[in-house]
């Protein structure tokens, strides 16, 4: 047996064709192989054939339906099951099924068999899908896969504009733009093979065209990604640039300008890169200092129109002497952001994050740098699933798991020779300085014992002391050998700490105490306030202290401004400051730093969440400037730029027992971490935080932390451990007559009731007891969300009259104390209550207004859910291209989240826009 849907229904048995001409019986034969091979109940069967227009009884002429079909198809093939009934037959026979195989294999391959695989699949398209079927179901189901096949059709042509003869796409995309009128890949698209076939005047108009379009139908202006190509076109420069809506990463540090040798290590590069199969892993391996991120950064430099889909790189800090190493869930959080997911839509789960990191790849011609690797544990997750990736990890272990279970292809690396050696210093210092003195050159050579690192810094202390003879180096050199014996390669005279110690030795004194401390602060890196806090001097003279660090290779300072250490010099740098500091003065610049980022966090807490109590913290420690911030979106940068540098300051107050720096933190950040989407990490902050506010015996600490505990607790999915926690803390605010602290802890207990067992009674009565508690005045935050849980209650009772009620108090009160994120959240659920009504205009003006302030705010994991309602407005109201819209930017967050309380929401938006997800 054959079919066809993607077109006018067609049937053939045996080889036979098979006329099925009525109406319904067509729409049984569809709503069945739609769901070949699954029980359809005979409900929803009855459904997609009739719609609303449902006859008498549905059953009967249902059954007298299927026995048409039996006897048309054979009666093998059409089978009754308890509830419904089941369509057997081959997937490879029916048209739409093998269309929808032939996507997803698409989305995992390569260009050259993507192209293929997408030429196949549209090949298969005969005409409209589901032809003079056209209940709701169907409507909705052809809109989806023609949807479908229009994103088919623009991934094709990006592949295609690749190529070389682009200009062949014009009229193509010309019927697609006069189709997709509104679609700014496709104009994108369009504009790019205007502008290769030398009509960059049309490619211009189109673009005027498609803003005047916007304007007038959207109120919008052209998106970041068609700006992009607009601003391309007009400098001349089309490129090979695509329209793709995920951004481009391109994370690779800059290649050193002084790299040199190498040639054959280079070729075996470029070799391994030429096999086919499997994603092709390149081990770089040697000592450290020797040149690993170099050589990968220098190939990798000139080979980036190879990847054209972006460029990943991280450092692993594999053997960072003062850190452990970076564990994975970080990295690929780090990955997944610069591929564009935004932080609280990051899965909570590490596998998920994982599963999502190699989703996005897949199909992508991209390059993965992972930097220092402490080993195959660490490196194997990481490792994108498509052959059409390259990855290159650098270790100074072997790797040999590695080679042996991923099929790596190792590359192991020396000491650069004299001859490369010299040439390096020539890069530096020029050939006249080399020349004059030859016989010191080859002293250096040798001290260095062909070191990259060793050579970089001696040439760099020449370069900055033109005045100072070669010959004066060398016998500092010679002077400092033996130390960072634990570090010593093996080679003959090679010593990092003789480098090291010479290098810093010309260093004015307050540039060598900020060396030493930079190495004991926490995290990965750090900003120029946070390295003023942790010297304890203002933040000029400390920018100026970092320079002349800079300067002398001793630390690097990052596109985005942090400065960073290779982790052999941070190694030196922590024995120079244990050797040439008191222990209170190490223990004076951690507290300071530990300071700033408690007293900037207070700061940024209080622009995220203006309403709420602001906890108490001693003063600003003595050379500590915090930062201020003007609104949340300042506040958010910042918690997401240090957002490693903070999780390693909690762990370092934990370490260190700073008890109230511990709890303070974890309260500080709880509101960060919850809009992030970090669920794991806020849970071990908030149990930390308790243990410590218990600890000290400090009853309103121990009410904030349980407060946070439970709350990310229940996120957590884990509502039975606050279920246990929180009577015990009720208890003891009722103890200190705190009745703020009890209202809070309340309404704690109200969302453990929801999420442990969907007791909306249960839930209604702690809402009663805050109501007993407290006043607008005492909090209006808490008495808002209140009204408006207790409106929720009523509205899954389904009492709208009730929900209308109370969610009208919850908006009322907000406007009264300017909570716009209590008011737009209490007027979005009465959209939700205008929507069970049918009332579709009131429902829209509630969405809309809600959905608006949610954007203004950056909460965009609670905007998705209501932009899910509104698609469902929009919908109903006859807008359909409202609907795609916001539906497909509802979709784009769930799609990313993993998050169990949203699956209604996903469940929707699939319903409406992705056949995978309809029943």
């Amino acid at each position: 047996m054959r079919f066809r849907l993607l077109g006018e229904l067609e049937v053939h048995v045996g080889g036979r064709p098979v006329e099925i001409r009525r109406p319904r019986l067509r729409g049984l034969l569809a709503a069945l192989l739609t769901d070949l091979n699954k029980v359809v109940p005979a409900d929803v069967l009855a459904e997609r054939i009739w719609g609303e227009q449902l006859p008498v009884n549905p059953r009967n002429a249902l059954y007298s339906y299927v026995s048409r079909l039996r006897t048309a198809l054979g009666e093998a093939t059409v089978t009754q099951r308890s509830g419904g009934y089941l369509l057997t037959a081959d997937a490879e026979a029916v048209d739409l099924h093998v269309f929808q195989r032939l996507l997803d294999e698409a989305a995992a391959t390569g260009d050259d068999e993507k192209a293929g695989l997408l030429g196949r699949a549209l090949g298969l398209w005969d005409g409209e899908p589901f032809a003079g079927l056209d209940t709701p179901w169907f409507a909705s189901l052809r809109e989806a896969l023609e949807n479908r096949r229009l994103a088919a059709q623009l991934d094709l042509a990006d592949i295609r504009l690749r190529g070389d003869r682009a200009g062949e796409l014009i009229p193509e995309l010309t019927a697609l733009a006069e189709a997709h009128p509104l679609d700014e890949r496709l104009r994108g698209q369009l504009m790019l093979a205007l502008s290769r076939a030398g009509r960059q005047g049309a490619a211009l108009r189109e673009y005027d065209r498609m803003r005047r379009l916007l304007a007038e139908e959207l109120g919008a202006d052209p998106g970041a990604a068609l700006r992009r190509v607009h601003e391309r076109i007009l400098h001349g420069d089309p490129g090979r640039t695509t329209t793709a809506a995920r951004p481009v990463p391109q994370q690779l540090p800059a290649a050193p300008a002084s790299f040199v040798g190498r040639a054959e290590l280079l070729a075996a590069l470029d070799r391994a890169g030429e096999a086919a199969g499997p994603v092709v892993i390149s081990a770089i391996g040697g000592a450290g200092g020797i040149g690993k991120t170099s050589l990968a950064l220098h190939w990798a430099a000139g080979k980036l129109a190879a990847f054209p889909d972006g460029q990943l790189y991280v450092n692993l800090r594999g053997f960072d002497p003062a850190a452990e190493p970076m564990p994975v869930s970080v990295a690929v959080r780090g990955f997944l952001h610069a591929l564009g997911v935004d932080g609280s839509a990051v899965p909570p789960e590490p596998d998920a994050q994982l599963a999502l990191y190699r989703s996005l790849l897949a199909g992508k011609r991209m390059l993965v740098v992972l930097d220092n690797a402490a080993g195959t544990d660490q490196v194997a997750p990481l490792l994108p699933g498509s052959p059409t990736c390259r990855v290159l990890v650098t270790s100074r272990h072997r790797l040999g798991g590695l080679v042996a279970a991923h099929g790596a292809r190792p590359i192991s690396l020396d000491v650069l020779s004299a001859r490369e050696a010299r040439e390096l210093l020539e890069r530096h210092l020029g050939r006249d300085r080399l020349t004059a003195e030859a016989a010191t050159v080859d002293e250096l050579v040798r001290l260095c014992a062909g070191l990259p690192l060793a050579l970089g810094i001696v040439a760099a202390r020449a370069v900055t002391s033109p005045e100072l003879p070669l010959r004066l180096l060398a016998e500092e050199l010679r002077d400092h050998a033996a130390r960072l014996d634990g570090l010593d390669t093996g080679e003959a005279g090679l010593s990092l700490r003789t480098v090291f110690s010479w290098s810093l030795r010309h260093l004015a004194n307050d540039a060598s105490a900020l060396f030493g401390l930079l190495a004991l602060a926490p995290g990965p890196d750090i900003g120029l306030p946070a390295a003023a806090a942790l010297a304890g001097v203002p933040l000029a003279a400390t920018r100026k202290v970092l320079r002349a660090l800079e300067n002398a290779h001793l630390v690097t300072r990052t596109a985005e401004g942090r400065y960073r250490m290779h982790d052999l010099v941070r190694l030196y740098a922590c024995e120079e400051a244990e050797r040439t500091q008191p222990e209170s003065a190490r223990e004076d610049a951690l507290r300071r730093v530990t300071d700033f980022y408690l007293q900037t966090s207070w700061h940024g807490n209080r622009a995220l969440e203006p309403f709420e109590t602001p906890i108490r913290i001693t003063p600003p420690r003595t050379g500590v400037e915090p930062l201020l911030f003007s609104g949340h979106v300042e506040a958010l940068r910042w918690f997401t730029e240090e957002s490693a540098c903070l999780a390693a300051t909690s762990e370092l107050a934990t370490a260190r027992g700073w008890l109230a720096e511990v709890w303070q933190l974890a309260w500080l950040l709880n509101e960060f971490r919850a809009r992030q989407g970090l669920l794991a990490e806020r849970e071990t902050a908030a149990r930390r935080a308790l243990a410590a506010a218990e600890d000290l015996g400090d009853v309103p600490a121990q009410l904030l932390a349980h407060r946070i505990f439970a709350s990310a607790s229940i996120f957590a999915g884990r509502a039975e451990a606050a279920l246990e926690s929180l009577p015990k803390a009720l208890a003891l605010a009722e103890e200190c007559g705190d009745r703020v602290q009890q209202a809070h802890l309340h309404y704690v207990l109200a969302g453990a009731w929801e999420y442990h067992a969907e007791d909306y009674q249960a839930e209604r009565d702690q809402c009663e007891r805050i109501l007993a508690l407290v006043e607008p005045a005492d909090d209006p935050r808490l008495y808002v969300k209140t009204l408006d849980m207790i409106g929720f209650c009523h509205f899954q009772w389904d009492d709208r009259p009730g929900a209308r009620k109370w969610l009208g108090r919850a908006a009322a009160v907000a406007a009264e104390y300017h909570d716009i994120a209590g008011e737009a959240h209490a007027i979005g659920n009465l959209g939700f209550v205008a929507l069970r009504d049918g009332e579709w205009t009131t429902a829209i003006d509630c969405l809309e207004r809600c959905t608006g302030v949610l954007r203004e705010i950056g909460n965009i994991r609670r905007r998705a859910f209501f932009l899910v309602a509104l698609g469902d407005c929009y919908r109903a109201a006859g807008r359909p291209d409202d609907a795609r819209r916001v539906l497909h930017e509802a979709l784009d967050f769930y799609r990313s989240s993993t998050e169990d309380s949203h699956s209604k929401e996903l469940e929707a938006c699939l319903l409406a826009l992705d056949d995978r997800s309809r029943p």
